[in-house]
């Protein structure tokens, strides 16, 4: 049996690609759409290395599906429904054969796990 960060790192990578391969079929990125989708400049997605939020609005305000203050538009909102129903499909078959039960053991254990680690990798 492999330990969980090998199963934490391939089913992230696997769904990055998914992710991805979906997203990419409206010329969208991942972080363009969590920002189409609500996500901020404060969540705690945005890592070193990445576009900034700022740069990912201005991205978004290109193709027209937000203002420049990151407003979602109409053609926004229309975009952002064809991306969630192709998001919420692949979190569906991700958990093909998981009881919800399993599901929620697994993630209050995860973040359990999470908790009994400091979060700045010291300690």
């Amino acid at each position: 049996m492999r330990p969980i960060g090998y199963w934490l790192r391939e089913l992230d990578r696997r769904l990055e690609l998914a992710f991805a391969e979906a997203l990419s079929a409206s010329g969208a990125t991942r972080r363009e759409w969590q920002v189409l989708n609500g996500l901020g400049p404060d969540a705690p997605f945005w890592v070193a290395g990445e576009p900034t939020y700022a740069d990912v609005v201005s991205s978004l305000t290109a193709r027209g599906w937000t203002t420049p203050d990151g407003t979602v538009t109409e053609t926004g909102a229309a975009a952002r429904s064809a991306l969630a129903k192709s998001v919420e499909e692949i979190r569906a078959k991700s958990l093909t054969g998981v009881e919800d039960d399993s599901y929620l053991v697994t993630v209050r254990t995860l973040e359990l796990m999470a908790a009994n680690l400091p979060a700045g990798g010291h300690g």
